[in-house]
């Protein structure tokens, strides 16, 4: 379980809170799918009271007559089944109508339109059940209208267009764990920070793996503050710890806070679930049975970010190329060593294939290495050419520029994996400025071949790891012929 720290509630924030409580309370009903709740009002329990509610909507002051939220955002993490939708819908139908605001505009995001319908849908149910609620919120088919102020609360699809013209004053955002990236999310908040009071909150479970923007908001990376370290963001995550064991019954009690969670329901879900998708739905936890083998650890990453990375193009480099014409990504990857043994880096990362071939621009990259090769001169440009036999040999043919052969058996990758990740794991390798690649380190894992030794292996079936494959075969490039004056041939056998 994990919470901000900066939490004070004062007596005019305790009043706002209460005042939205009441709401909810006296005008909102369950409408899930438990028959024996189903229109009772929607009383919070205590911790939801405690850690979602109060924080979000306390903590702040008066200024100006008025109470202003000190929190313009909110994260809240929760296991499956645990009323997420309803609570949501609760927090934004009692600021909608406790603070009304003529022409307010109010939105819900989702992943897929069809969970975006499905929180409507329980939006209008909440209305519907209210007479006095349902007299003046009129049922569009993507939105409800109030009569009284024109406010709209509305679907909007997970798409950057669909909402850059909008300013919210509260906005829903569900399911973060699916989400790609931060583009749409910084669409939304941007749009959000001139209008008073305005409120985001994103309500999820844990992602399937240690990647994307929800595990980068809650960590940090260099583009985007952690929720825990931002001033003006909330977040309270329940969940079982890293280090805590799946099985452990004591961890499963500390998890089983609603009144409709029992120890035995959790047991119940282990038993039915993979060890994965137990601690990913039930235990609110990234799965750490793929983290167990990471090559690195986010911890790890970040503290290679932290150099200035200034890579000098006159001195000795190498470059490591690989990729995919189609699928997967497609880099070129820049490595050195500085006078310190620290090594520099510097990438070109194709991940955005043609909309209508889905293949890459091959004469694209070849004119970049063409560019690079008369601009610098590296000192080795490695490729396996099994792979990018047309790469390959256009560069060589076309270009005049000749390439290193990389096969990537066993044996070769193995040694160039292992060179990466003691760069990584001692801090002798900066990534500053090179975003991608960090991100395809982060989604290696370590393949064990045996007496090979460890290569770099993908965390998930769609994840993308060709920078990290090209700075192994850059670093080798490097090493042995480099620093080592050694020959290559015996790395193609």
């Amino acid at each position: 379980m994990r919470r901000s720290k900066r939490i004070r509630i004062s007596a005019a924030g305790a009043e706002e809170a209460a005042t939205l409580e009441f709401f909810a309370a006296s005008r909102l009903h369950h409408v899930g799918n438990k028959p024996e709740w189903y229109g009772a009002p929607f009383y919070l329990e205590d911790w939801q009271r405690a850690n979602i509610w109060r924080p979000v909507f306390g903590t702040g002051r008066v200024r100006g007559g008025s109470f202003r939220r000190r929190y313009r955002s909110a994260l809240i993490g929760l296991p499956r089944d645990y009323g997420k939708t309803e609570l949501a819908c609760a927090m934004l139908l009692s600021e909608a109508n406790m603070h009304p605001v003529n022409n307010g505009q109010y939105g819900i995001v989702a992943y897929s339109k069809d969970q975006a319908f499905k929180i409507l849908a329980t939006l209008k149910s909440m209305l519907a059940l209210d007479p006095d609620l349902h007299a003046i919120w009129v049922p569009n088919k993507a939105e409800v209208v109030n009569k009284e102020t024109d406010a709209v609360i509305k679907v909007f699809p997970y798409s950057e267009g669909a909402v850059q013209s909008w300013h919210f004053n509260m906005l829903i955002c569900d399911e973060l764990h699916v989400w790609r990236d931060e583009r749409v999310w910084n669409a939304l908040v941007s749009g959000m920070g001139a209008v008073q009071n305005s409120l985001v909150v994103a309500i999820t479970t844990a992602s399937g793996d240690r990647s994307g923007f929800l595990w980068d908001w809650l960590n940090g990376t260099d583009d985007l503050v952690s929720v825990f370290d931002d001033d003006e963001a909330y977040c309270w995550w329940l969940g079982a710890p890293d280090g805590a064991a799946v099985d452990d019954r004591k961890v499963w009690r500390q998890i089983a806070v609603p009144s409709w969670v029992s120890e035995e329901d959790i047991a119940r879900n282990r038993k039915r679930l993979t060890r994965l998708n137990f601690e990913r739905y039930a235990l609110n936890r990234f799965p750490s049975r793929k983290n167990t083998y990471s090559c690195f650890s986010a911890r790890q990453l970040n503290a290679c970010c932290k150099g200035d990375n200034d890579f000098d193009y006159d001195r000795p480099f190498t470059l490591g190329i690989d990729g995919a014409t189609a699928g997967d990504s497609f880099a070129v990857i820049a490595y050195q060593k500085a006078d310190d043994g620290c090594g520099r880096t510097r990438e070109w990362v194709f991940d955005e294939p043609d909309e209508d071939t889905g293949h890459y621009n091959v004469s694209q990259i070849e004119q970049l290495v063409a560019d690079i090769y008369a601009r610098h001169y590296p000192a080795v440009i490695g490729i396996d050419p099994n792979r990018m036999i047309v790469l390959s040999s256009h560069l060589t043919d076309v270009y005049g520029i000749e390439t290193t052969s990389f096969a990537q058996n066993n044996a070769t990758m193995c040694q160039a994996s292992e060179l990466v990740i003691n760069l990584v794991r001692s801090r002798k390798i900066e990534l500053a400025g090179c975003p991608k690649l960090k991100e395809h380190l982060a989604a290696t894992v370590e393949d064990d071949k045996g007496s090979y030794g460890v290569r770099f292996g993908k965390d998930a079936k769609h994840s993308k790891i060709d920078a990290a494959i090209a700075l192994a075969i850059a670093v080798l490039g490097y090493d042995k012929l480099v620093d080592g004056q050694g020959e290559w041939s015996s790395f193609n056998a």
